[in-house]
């Protein structure tokens, strides 16, 4: 994260001095390393602990260091249904963009995921009554003295009842899931595969299986892996994470080779040239008081660079997420002092900018 370098004059602070690093564990780019400088460990996201363990077996099982790197460079392509060869069959869409789950937020990454579902309507009666685990796992939870309440209980159980009725209303006999993630350099791209996949609930050697030369094709990304339901690549630093199921299982492949010939029509970067890309930001540094009690606010400034689009941004204060609107920060609970708001915006091209600063609260 950034700190405030420059104050104008209407008390705003602009957010927007050049990172001089890339993520810690990949090196210092634009100094004396090369953007795809192998990291002093393995990974440049954040790793829990519990899980590091199976995502360094599955790395070294698959022999991820000796994957090909470039040194280019690219934002992230404009996707979207229309890409599919099907977009027509498609009755549910959800999309969501986040600056990634980067160890070291001064980069410039971000990830984007593509959600497309079939549903139709269940011809098989709904059900009458809640499984018995479930409504024994709902009541668990409430209170003793809700629990105790039968009027209490029967009403709750009833909205249950109706909210499950309705998730059996239509079934889902197609889903793609496309997640696209802009790495520092494709080092970290390559990770990003591994990263992702480890996640899942298959068996480490499922995974392993997934991410073996018989899988690997040559008409996908700097590498490329085939092996259904997913379709996975990377190009230079972009990676790419395909799942198609169902109805939707035949667009896997064609899918990626479309976001693959996009990509590589996107510029290519050096890293100053890639953190131009950045979103801008600008901060204010004291909170204005609202109309509401105990709550102010403060204001900011976010906008994008020609040719691209802010699609998604994220408020912090003191580490706890908080809601925004029309360019104000919502601060509550604090009377006087000084808070840390923290804003992380992230572009069409999936490039990300995290600023931090501390905004002074007067009674």
């Amino acid at each position: 994260m950034e700190k405030k370098t420059q104050i104008f004059t209407l008390a705003i602070a602009v957010i927007c001095s050049p990172a001089t690093a890339a993520f810690a564990v990949v090196g210092q780019v634009g100094k004396a390393q090369s953007p795809n400088t192998i990291p002093a460990r393995l990974w440049s996201y954040k790793v829990e602990p519990f899980i590091e363990p199976r995502l360094d077996a599955i790395a070294q099982r698959v022999n991820v260091k000796k994957w090909p790197t470039t040194d280019i460079l690219r934002g992230a392509p404009k996707i979207n249904k229309s890409l599919l060869t099907k977009p027509g069959l498609i009755t549910r869409e959800n999309i969501s963009y986040g600056a990634g789950p980067f160890a070291d937020e001064t980069g410039v990454g971000g990830v984007g995921k593509w959600s497309w579902d079939r549903l139709v309507k269940n011809t098989k009666p709904l059900p009458t009554d809640l499984p018995t685990e479930r409504k024994e796992n709902l009541l668990a939870h409430l209170s003793p003295k809700l629990r105790n309440d039968p009027n209490f209980v029967e009403e709750y159980l009833k909205r249950k009842l109706e909210r499950y009725r309705k998730s059996k209303m239509y079934r889902v006999v197609g889903s793609i899931r496309v997640n696209v993630c802009i790495a520092p350099n494709s080092v970290a791209a390559n990770e990003y595969l591994i990263y992702v996949k480890g996640w899942s609930s298959l068996p480490t050697e499922a995974i392993v299986w997934a991410f073996s030369e018989s899988k690997r094709t040559e008409r996908l990304g700097t590498i490329g892996f085939v092996s259904p339901p997913n379709v996975m690549f990377v190009r230079d630093n972009v990676a790419v994470v395909i799942d198609a199921r169902g109805v939707f299982a035949g667009e896997a492949v064609p899918l990626a080779r479309k976001i693959d010939s996009l990509i590589k029509k996107q510029p290519a970067l050096t890293y100053e040239q890639l953190l131009a890309r950045r979103p801008s930001i600008m901060l204010a540094e004291h909170a204005e008081k609202t109309e509401v009690a105990g709550q102010k606010t403060v204001s900011y400034k976010i906008s994008a660079p020609e040719g691209q689009e802010i699609v998604s941004v994220r408020a912090y204060v003191d580490g706890k997420a908080t809601g925004f609107k029309d360019g104000k920060v919502c601060i509550a609970g604090k009377k006087k002092g000084k808070v840390k708001v923290r804003l992380t915006a992230t572009t069409s091209e999936l490039v990300s900018r995290t600023v931090e600063s501390e905004v002074v609260i007067n009674e």
